[in-house]
């Protein structure tokens, strides 16, 4: 499907600068415990390179959220299936990748992989 399509990942994490130390300090310091697979997977202290450029370079427009944001987007019912991947069409949300599946995921190349061919 070549049309842009509207892509929303929900990270299992607090946005902020603050609760980004925190995250950054917990993944390193206890990874077993981190619970947001998406966070690990796709950054370090920064994102890294081969996802920003798949998501620079992608005709589909890309939006990251995190918890308290939930509301916002009217996405609370998935409050407990975090991290996720959901697609937007006129309101609709329809959940492309799971957190089972997404926990799955040893690194960011498995993602991108698995995207280049659901989209």
């Amino acid at each position: 499907m070549n049309s842009k399509r509207n892509i929303i990942f929900v990270y299992n994490a607090k946005g902020g600068k603050w609760n980004y130390i925190l995250d950054t300090v917990h993944k390193y310091a206890s990874p077993s415990t981190y619970e947001c697979n998406l966070c690990k997977i796709t950054h370090d202290l920064k994102m890294k390179d081969a996802w920003r450029k798949f998501i620079e370079s992608s005709p589909h427009s890309f939006k990251f959220l995190h918890l308290e944001e939930l509301e916002q987007y009217n996405l609370l019912n998935y409050k407990n299936d975090l991290p996720i991947c959901v697609e937007e069409n006129s309101g609709e949300y329809k959940i492309l990748i799971n957190k089972e599946q997404m926990n799955k995921y040893k690194d960011e190349f498995e993602l991108i992989n698995i995207l280049e061919k659901i989209l």
